[in-house]
């Protein structure tokens, strides 16, 4: 896959998400990415985004200032 912003290559890697919504920092660790090599922009496909939104919104629901989750212990 090219890059949208460098037209640089990408690569398969695991990347750490964070989100700062409604005064609630949350990282999701180990999420699947393609990442340009040239300039690291992040693309994550359909389903990955699917699956980290039903993540921040169980969290957004506990209600912790800080939350740590690891993307696959969340979706397996």
């Amino acid at each position: 896959m090219k890059c949208f912003m460098c037209k640089g290559e990408t690569e398969k890697k695991l990347v750490n998400y964070l989100v700062d919504i409604d005064n609630t920092i949350i990282i999701i660790k180990e999420v699947p990415a393609n990442v340009c090599k040239q300039c690291g922009e992040r693309y994550f496909d359909n389903d990955v985004m699917r699956n980290l939104e039903k993540i921040i919104d169980e969290v957004k629901k506990v209600s912790i200032e800080i939350s740590i989750v690891n993307y696959n212990e969340k979706t397996a």
